[in-house]
């Protein structure tokens, strides 16, 4: 019996046994080196001895709520724009109608002394005549 693989086919290869019978001993195939647990170790320290790396104490864990507050950021920027035009826009109007206000309050005025003026030329005028 060959156990030698022809064009169709596979070879026989073992892996997780070890064969009885002398004729299948060259079949096995090798173990795969595994590095051992010191070198494990001493790759693992030299990673976390990166001095580029902050300690991963140091690290505080996310927000629950932070990918609302991501999705949310567009929207909530065109509505604080939009809050601050219309605290300006109510700004303005109040000075506009405090100043019209004003304005009011001086020709009120400027009539009043007007009024006030006229009024003591009659006086006079018909103190003039008696």
């Amino acid at each position: 019996v060959t156990f030698m693989a022809t064009a169709d086919e596979p070879t026989i290869r073992f892996r997780n046994y070890q064969p009885k019978s002398d004729e299948l001993q060259g079949l096995e195939v090798e173990k795969p080196s595994m590095p051992s647990i010191e070198e494990q170790v001493g790759a693992s320290d030299a990673v976390h001895s990166d001095a580029t790396q902050e300690p991963l104490l140091n690290l505080a864990p996310k927000k629950v709520n932070w990918d609302l507050k991501r999705d949310l950021e567009p929207q909530m920027k065109k509505l604080r724009s939009m809050t601050d035009r219309a605290i300006i826009e109510l700004i303005r109007k109040r000075v506009e109608d405090e100043e019209g206000q004003e304005e009011a309050a001086s020709k009120e005025g400027t009539d009043l002394a007007s009024a006030v003026d006229q009024q003591q030329r009659f006086d006079a005028g018909q103190e003039d005549d008696e």
